[in-house]
């Protein structure tokens, strides 16, 4: 039987690529069909060697905005040393939605979901008798295949019922072994009930579910193993409410202390049974993402997002209260509306809610979106080169987005690292950030450009003296920088003067007298990932 090899390269070594794994576990022949996973920082002659070392007849590749290049060239040359020994298909969602780039050296494209056509693939595959030109014919009629025909391209149409049951996925992860030290995802479901327009997920126009008693299942499956994180896919996890209680309920109640669950919610969504319900969890079960992307009521409405803000913002804070769920929000910049100063705003809202990440993403224009059908309609200018992220809009200059790109850098130093929390709530509350949060770090971004720091970055070490050399410029009281360079010490214990498995005391003041503080280097904030202590 013919060789077939499914080919993903990942972000990072951490990642895993699900959507080769479904394949074969929906192929019918998962014996086989292999698969090889890389990562975009492999050095590009050990990927290509690789693939070849596998001497596959067919060779998939799983296209995403990270990996286009690198998966375009290789195709290109593995045509150039195998010629037409050898059949090239690309899939995945660039691939679905820009068959052009890919069709020439590869003989077709699949569109869209591609467990029901790759296990016709594998039938035809199955087929000894079947030449290799009777097979690349037979390609170009599976449903939803995309192939050239002379210079035109001729797309099959997708099947209507083309989009699988997810029941009849199997499950993915009978065997971890290829996933030591790397993160699990899981998809409970498909679709998403919002229609954003930046969002692939919106041209699906029906959500699927997995059967609940499947779900709980296989979560045990990963408690059972101690998996230490899994990620779950499903793009608002909270969309049907009772069913994202019962799964939260059920982890809850089969918490082994060790594995963490990752969601992404619609936090406006959540009530208050929800909310009593996560707050009562043990620390670190679970970790949550939420797509806030702008506060501006005009550019919500534009890109067609359902968010009620101030119901987000009161459920944030009262998670925030309970102390117990790391939360990681999400900005977009680039968006309809937004110029910088409606982006500054933004980020200040965003900021107030002290999440343990704020993460300043840039929009971008994704093939089959919405969003790319109106871009020049928004004066929208975005790269030709994937992740086609946006350069300028009416709104906001190219300039200016460069200017928070900067800002973005010194968010990820001085907040996302977490290597500052006391410190920066501090400024926060005592005058370093009168101007807001937003005018706080923007000024640090100048400040970076300034001594050099952006192009020689410093280390996580460094960051403390850097810190101090920024804030002595901001005029703050003598006795306000006094308090502020005890924080900051104060933030420093507990990331860099550890020795594990043991406790030491240091005396601070914090403004209302010395404090004796014992940092206890034995046991870790399962939240924060911050060395415990203990304040005599």
């Amino acid at each position: 039987m013919r060789k077939v090899l499914l080919v993903a390269v990942n972000a990072k070594y951490i990642h895993s690529c699900p959507a080769v794994y479904s394949l074969r576990a929906s192929s019918g022949h998962a014996e086989v069909v292999q698969i090889a996973e890389f990562t975009i920082n492999d050095r590009y002659q050990d990927i290509l060697a690789g693939i070849l070392a596998y001497h596959a007849d067919i060779i998939g590749f799983s296209c995403y905005i990270w990996n286009t290049q690198i998966v375009t060239d290789l195709i290109a040359d593995i045509r150039a040393l195998l010629g037409d020994t050898v059949i090239l298909y690309a899939g995945g969602p660039e691939a679905s939605y820009g068959p052009e780039v890919f069709l020439g050296p590869c003989d077709f494209v699949m569109c869209g979901e591609g467990e029901k056509p790759f296990a016709l693939l594998m039938e035809a595959v199955s087929q000894d008798d079947l030449e290799q030109h009777g097979l690349r014919e037979f390609v170009r009629t599976l449903p939803g295949a995309a192939w050239k025909d002379g210079g035109r391209i001729v797309y099959n149409p997708i099947n209507p019922e083309a989009g699988s049951d997810m029941n009849k996925i199997p499950f993915l992860y009978t065997d971890l072994g290829n996933f030591d030290n790397r993160i699990i995802y899981y998809e409970s479901s498909r679709g998403c009930p919002f229609r954003c327009t930046y969002c692939l997920s919106s041209i699906d126009k029906t959500v699927r579910f997995r059967d609940l008693e499947t779900v709980k299942r296989e979560l045990q499956f990963f408690i059972d193993h101690k998996v230490p994180q899994v990620k779950f896919v499903d793009r608002t996890f909270n969309c049907d409410r009772k069913r994202a209680m019962e799964i939260w309920q059920y982890i809850a109640d089969h918490d082994n202390k060790v594995t963490n669950f990752h969601f992404e919610i619609g936090a406006d969504l959540l009530g208050k049974e929800e909310i009593a319900l996560l707050a009562g969890l043990r620390p670190a079960l679970i970790q949550l993402e939420i797509g806030i992307q702008s506060t501006n009521p005009k550019t919500v409405e534009a890109i067609q997002r359902t968010m009620d803000f101030d119901r987000l913002r009161k459920n944030v804070l009262a998670l925030r209260e309970a102390g117990n769920i790391n939360l990681h929000v999400d900005l977009i910049a680039g968006l309809p509306y937004e110029g910088f100063i409606s982006f500054a705003k933004s980020f200040n809202d965003v900021y107030a809610l002290h999440a343990d990440q704020l993460q300043l993403g840039f929009l971008k224009v994704l093939k089959g979106t919405v969003m790319e059908l109106r871009a020049e309609e928004y004066g929208i200018r975005y790269s030709v080169r994937p992740p086609y992220e946006v350069l300028a809009t009416k709104w906001i200059s190219f300039e200016e987005l460069d200017r928070l790109r900067r800002v973005c850098d010194v968010l990820e130093m001085y907040y996302n690292s977490q290597q500052f929390i006391r410190t920066l709530r501090f400024l926060e509350e005592n005058g370093g950030m009168a101007d807001g949060a937003f005018a706080f770090f923007d000024r640090m971004a100048d400040f970076f450009v300034e001594t050099g720091y952006n192009k020689k970055r410093p280390s996580a070490a460094a960051r403390y003296e850097v810190l101090d050399t920024f804030v002595s410029g901001l005029d703050l009281p003598e006795g306000q920088m006094k308090i502020f360079r005890e924080y900051l010490r104060f933030d420093r214990m507990l990331h860099f003067h550890r020795s594990r498995g043991m406790a030491r005391e240091e005396t601070f003041d914090f403004g209302e007298g010395p404090a004796l503080i014992r940092f206890d280097y034995t046991t870790e904030n399962p939240v924060s990932h911050e060395a415990g202590y203990i304040i005599n």
